[in-house]
C-alpha cells in the first residue's frame, strides 16, 4: 500500500523522503482549496522531489464558478513538473483533459456514493485515470467491493482532519471590523461550537476559496491497516494543526515497526474511525434538532447564556414573561435533566441589583449546580 501525504516546504519534503515517502501532493495558490504556495514555490518543491525520486501530485481540488474557471491558467502552473493532476471540480476537469496529456488523480470525496456513479467517472477518464479518491463515508465493506469492481487504482483517507461543511462566503471575515488587520492574512481561524449541543471546539478556517469546518476528532484508521491492504494509496494529511515530524512514526506503523495502537496513543489529537465501521449517518437525522433545547412560548424565560461557578449565571431573555425575585425557575439542560431554582439574586448588566427584569436581554442570578450553558429557562407552573 503506497502511502501518500501533502508537503508545503522543503523541510516537510525533506522528512518525507527520510521517512520513505514515495508520492507527495503540492498545492498551489488559486485553484486548490489550501494551497499557500505560488507558481513558482509549487515548482521548486516539485522539481526537488522528483530530484529525490519522488512521484509528484498537483492538487488543483477547488469547486469553481464560471468566473473563477475561466481564471485559470494552467500554462502559469508550470505542468511539466508534476506526473499527475489531482482534480475534484468536474469543470476543471474538462479544462484539464482538453488541454493536457497529464494523468489524473479525480478527487470524488464529496459524492458519487455509488459504483454507477464511480464507474461513469473511470469509463470518462479513460487511459487517462491515474486514481480514483474514494469518499470516507463508503464503510469497509463497500470499500472492498467498489475495489474489486471498479478494477482501477483508489486511493482513501486514513488519517487526517474530517471536512463537515464548506462554504464559499467569508464567515470569519465578515464578523471582523473592516480595519482588522486579520483580513489582510491568507487565511483566518477559529474555533467553533454548536448551538444545540454541549459540542465545541470545531476548527473553522476561511480562505480566499470561503469557510471550512473541520470535525473535532481526526480520522484514524492505522489500526486496521491489515483490513486495509486492497487500497492502492493511503493518504496521511498532515496539514494544518499537526507536526509533521509525526510522519516518522507514521511509516513504521506502516511497515509494522509500531502498532496502530501505540501511535494512536501518542497522536495528539482525538480520533475516530468516522463511517468506516458501518455508514449510520441516517439514524442521526431525528438528531439534528436537540427537542430538549427547542423554545416551548408557554412560560418561556429564555436560555443560560454563561455560568460562573460559585457566583451567577447569565440569562439571555428571549420570552415574553419577566423574572422577578422570589420566583421559581426550571431549568432543562441539554441533556434533557430538569433543575428548580428560586430566584434569590438578581442583577442587571451593570451589576445593580433588580427586583425584576426589563426588556434589557440579559439579567445575571444567583448559581445553581447542574445547569449548563444552553440550558432552556421557564417559569415553574
Amino acid at each position: 500500500m503506497l502511502v501518500v501525504t501533502y508537503v508545503q516546504n522543503m523541510r516537510e519534503l525533506g522528512l518525507a523522503k527520510e521517512a520513505g515517502v514515495e508520492e507527495v501532493i503540492i498545492s498551489v495558490q488559486g485553484p486548490s482549496r489550501f494551497g499557500l504556495l505560488d507558481s513558482d514555490g509549487a515548482s521548486q518543491l516539485a522539481k526537488e522531489a522528483k530530484a529525490l525520486g519522488m512521484k509528484t501530485v498537483l492538487e488543483l481540488d477547488a469547486l469553481l464558478t464560471e468566473e473563477e474557471l475561466s481564471e485559470v491558467k494552467l500554462s502559469e502552473l508550470a505542468l511539466e513538473d508534476f506526473d499527475c493532476l489531482r482534480v475534484q471540480d468536474p469543470g476543471l476537469l474538462e479544462l484539464v483533459m482538453s488541454n493536457t496529456d497529464k494523468k489524473i488523480q479525480l478527487i470524488l470525496e464529496g459524492g458519487n456514493h455509488n459504483l454507477l456513479g464511480l464507474q461513469g467517472w473511470k469509463e470518462y477518464l479513460g487511459t487517462r485515470l491515474d486514481r480514483l479518491v474514494l469518499s470516507i463515508e463508503l464503510p469497509k465493506n463497500k470499500l472492498r467491493e467498489y475495489k474489486e469492481a471498479l478494477g482501477v487504482a483508489v486511493e482513501f483517507l486514513v488519517l487526517g482532519r474530517i471536512l463537515l461543511f464548506y462554504t464559499p462566503r467569508n464567515l470569519l471575515s465578515a464578523m471582523l471590523p473592516e480595519d482588522d488587520e486579520l483580513r489582510a492574512k491568507p487565511q483566518i481561524t477559529a474555533v467553533g461550537e454548536s448551538e444545540e449541543s454541549p459540542h465545541k471546539g470545531f476548527p473553522v478556517l476561511e480562505n480566499k476559496r470561503g469557510t471550512f469546518m473541520f470535525h473535532i476528532k481526526h480520522q484514524y484508521l492505522l489500526e486496521h491497516l491489515d483490513e486495509l491492504e486492497f487500497l492502492d494509496a493511503a493518504r496521511v494529511d498532515l496539514r494544518f494543526d499537526s507536526d509533521f515530524e509525526l510522519i516518522k512514526d507514521i511509516q513504521k506503523v506502516f511497515k509494522g515497526e509500531l502498532g496502530g495502537k501505540e501511535f494512536k496513543a501518542a497522536y495528539p489529537f482525538d480520533v475516530i474511525k468516522g463511517f468506516y465501521q458501518v455508514n449510520k449517518s441516517d439514524v442521526l437525522f431525528k438528531k439534528l434538532k436537540n427537542n430538549r433545547i427547542q423554545r416551548k412560548d408557554e412560560n418561556y424565560v429564555g436560555e443560560v447564556l454563561e455560568i460562573q461557578k460559585g457566583s451567577h449565571q447569565a440569562i439571555r431573555l428571549k420570552g415574553r414573561a419577566p423574572i422577578k425575585k422570589g420566583m421559581e425557575l426550571l431549568f432543562i439542560t441539554p441533556e434533557g435533566k430538569e433543575k428548580y431554582a428560586p430566584v434569590v439574586e438578581l442583577k442587571n448588566t451593570k451589576l445593580e441589583d433588580i427586583e425584576q427584569s426589563s426588556d434589557e436581554g440579559l439579567v445575571l442570578m444567583n448559581y445553581l449546580s447542574g445547569v449548563w450553558v444552553k440550558s432552556q429557562v421557564y417559569i415553574k407552573s
